[in-house]
């Protein structure tokens, strides 16, 4: 059968593509799947469309948020024939799709038929926020600063305060802040976001400080921004080369006697395990029953929904349109 994907081959550089693909003689943990969406992340698939990060090479085929449905499978996959599911694949309108049963790699779920498919797009972020702010100790009215309003960053904020923080965000950026108050963040400053923590914390410091830019430069400034005994988050994935004074930063977890907790996704069991409360299935069904309850509405978050055929233009846009495009949807219907 027929299939098109979607390819970086340079810095800046991405194509629709085509080829044939083998959808006979599946194997047990096989299935291939109709995509209807896919989102382009932001932050993993930029810094490999513009080679943000170092060592990297092309061509490429990015993607890993996608929303389809199962048309043949094999008997080791829990879904169904014809039943929708939520899956890690690179970009493509249809794929043969191979089940791994380690915590980093291809999964695979069923997700619930009334969920807007566009919106079960943003599953995967969800998936990363919920991570990180489970692996903080948070306790009812803590201080939280989120440092990054991308789409994770309003996601991860917007979960701090469901949990009775009082959180503010920070970005750059005004056109980010606008959407996370307009998504129901209560406090967010995009200047003097040293003036606001002081206000916000009565002069005492952040308890949590989270980093969602992979930013080097910002996560330095964490360390600032957190009282004696709080916590730093490591949300973001560092990427790009930063030069600084390391001894500042060293001197600051120690004489602050602060908490830094790395938070990269999937960590975690896919299913329950003994010993284990938190899995990937267990975060995923609160991610879908948060979405259709419209608790947290990703619409506000998807800024347009386009042919594949223009992703070029859509790598542009979330690179160098920041403050016009948040999230970007491939609609694959028509493929």
């Amino acid at each position: 059968m027929e299939t098109y994907y979607v390819e970086l081959t340079g810095v800046g550089e991405s194509h629709l593509n085509k080829e044939e693909i083998d959808t006979e003689n599946l194997a047990d943990n096989e299935a291939v799947i109709k995509t209807e969406y896919s989102m382009i992340s932001a932050g993993t698939e930029l810094s490999r469309a513009f080679a943000l990060k170092k060592g990297f090479s092309y061509p490429v085929r990015p993607g890993y948020c996608m929303a389809g449905r199962i048309l043949a499978k094999g008997k080791d996959i829990k879904a169904e024939v014809g039943e929708r599911v939520f899956f890690n694949a690179p970009h493509a309108s249809l794929v043969r799709w191979k089940a791994s049963d380690k915590v980093q790699g291809a999964q695979i779920m069923k997700i619930p038929e009334d969920i807007d498919p566009i919106e079960a797009t943003a599953l995967n972020l969800m998936l990363v926020a919920i991570q990180g702010v489970n692996l903080s100790e948070v306790k009812l009215g803590y201080r939280v600063g989120v440092l990054g309003l991308g789409n994770i960053g309003i996601l991860t904020a917007l979960l701090y305060q469901k949990l009775g923080c009082e959180v503010i965000g920070f970005d750059p950026l005004a056109h980010r802040c606008q959407i996370a108050e307009s998504m129901g963040l209560r406090h967010s400053c995009f200047d003097n976001y040293e003036d606001k923590v002081k206000e916000l914390s009565e002069g005492q410091g952040l308890d949590i400080a989270v980093d969602v830019t992979g930013l080097s430069q910002v996560i330095s400034q964490c360390f600032e921004l957190v009282r004696k005994g709080g916590q730093v988050l490591l949300l973001g994935s560092p990427r790009t080369t930063y030069e600084a004074d390391l001894t500042s930063v060293f001197s600051k977890i120690h004489m602050k006697d602060l908490k830094v907790k790395g938070a990269f996704n999937q960590t975690i069991p896919v299913y329950p395990v003994d010993g284990s409360i938190d899995c990937l299935e267990r975060n995923l069904s609160i991610a879908c029953k948060l979405i259709m309850d419209k608790d947290i509405d990703i619409s506000k978050l998807i800024s347009k929904v386009i042919d594949p055929k223009d992703c070029k233009q859509a790598y542009y846009d979330l690179m160098y349109n920041k403050d016009r495009y948040n999230c970007i949807v491939y609609d694959w219907r028509n493929y």
